[in-house]
C-alpha cells in the first residue's frame, strides 16, 4: 500500500518545494550542501519520502546558511503534532537570556 503523501498545499506541493520554487534553491547545490542524495532531495520536494528528523535539521540549517537569514524547520516540512511540540520548546529555549 502507498502511503499518503505529505501534501500541504491546496495545489498539491510540499512546503520544500515552496520553499525550493520562491527561493529559487539549486537541487544539486541545496542536497551537496545538506549533505543528502539528489536523488533523495527530489523525492522529499515530490513527497514521495518522508525525511528523517536528521535529514529535516540538516535541510534546515543547509537552507539557513544558503539565505544568511533564519530558516525554520516548519518553513520546510509539516511535521507531526509531538514534533512541532518539541520544535517550538527548542526554538522558546533559544529566544531565553
Amino acid at each position: 500500500m502507498r502511503r499518503k503523501r505529505p501534501v500541504v498545499n491546496a495545489d498539491g506541493t510540499t512546503r520544500l518545494d515552496t520553499y525550493m520554487r520562491e527561493w529559487g534553491v539549486m537541487s544539486s547545490a541545496f542536497a551537496r550542501r545538506s549533505g543528502i542524495s539528489r536523488p533523495h532531495l527530489l523525492r522529499l520536494r515530490k513527497g514521495d519520502a518522508e525525511p528523517s528528523r536528521r535529514v529535516m535539521v540538516a535541510l534546515t540549517e543547509t537552507a539557513t546558511l544558503m539565505r544568511e537569514s533564519p530558516v525554520y524547520m516548519v518553513e520546510l516540512f509539516e511535521l507531526s503534532p509531538s514534533d512541532e511540540t518539541v520544535y517550538l520548546a527548542l526554538l522558546e529555549k533559544r529566544k531565553a537570556p
